[in-house]
């Protein structure tokens, strides 16, 4: 859940921060261009965001039967 959690944010962290600099977050002399570059790699490592999505809900669903 924390992996999910932190990947999402930092995805769109990186993109409100390229819009809020606009042009200049493009260039290579801000972290803002690296940020923006590797966050969509962070949500594809360990297995991508939307199936950490379904083994937590498969987890939930175990430990809380209807």
């Amino acid at each position: 859940m924390a992996k999910l959690f932190a990947t999402e944010a930092a995805a769109e962290n990186s993109l409100e921060a390229m819009r809020i600099h606009g042009a200049y977050g493009y260039s290579k002399e801000f972290n803002i261009e690296r940020y923006y570059r590797d966050a969509p790699l962070l949500c594809i490592g360990e297995g991508t965001n939307e199936l950490q999505r379904i083994i937590i809900s498969r987890q939930l669903v175990a430990r809380n039967p209807v």
